[in-house]
């Protein structure tokens, strides 16, 4: 099914996540890079693996939709800066993140209830992860670093090898 067959809306809204995803991908990386050794890389490291397991899945699903899960460049750029942000502000950044986080999942939701029924498993997927980011970065703003690596586990293997497409 190409990407024409879907609602303007739901292609803007599902191309604005598979953005955000590379945005968060690139970024998350950045600041992950920085922080070995440190005790928050729980959670930026984290939330880079979070990322890089999310990716084949959006590329699946944007490959069956006829869309284009690369990022633009200025996905790159903006995901390349904020990956900078020195690590003094990264609890401020969080804290400016988080509010934001948790509205946008509202907005996800109306793209998953928008989505073609043969993509109900991934669009399940896509709101479940950004449930979980939202976790994490509670867990974070908590400072309970040591929560997070194995509600990652889980979260992994709750979802290893599962088929997100009938």
């Amino acid at each position: 099914m190409s990407s024409k067959e879907f609602t303007k809306e739901f292609v803007k809204g599902f191309d604005y996540e598979l953005q955000n995803r590379q945005f968060a991908l690139i970024s998350m990386s950045g600041v992950a890079r920085r922080l070995n050794g440190d005790h928050r890389a729980a959670f930026w490291g984290g939330y880079s693996r979070l990322e890089r397991f999310n990716l084949p899945r959006y590329e699946q699903a944007a490959l069956r939709w006829g869309m284009d899960a690369k990022p633009t460049a200025w996905t790159r750029a903006r995901g390349t800066l904020i990956g900078a942000t020195p690590t003094f502000m990264l609890h401020s950044l969080l804290k400016f993140a988080y509010p934001k986080t948790v509205k946008y999942l509202k907005e996800l939701r109306r793209v998953r209830g928008m989505g073609p029924e043969d993509g109900k498993a991934f669009l399940d997927y896509m709101v479940d992860q950004e449930v979980f980011q939202i976790e994490m970065m509670q867990l974070a703003l908590d400072s309970r670093f040591s929560e997070i690596t194995p509600k990652l586990e889980h979260f992994f293997g709750k979802y290893e090898g599962e088929e997100l497409f009938s």
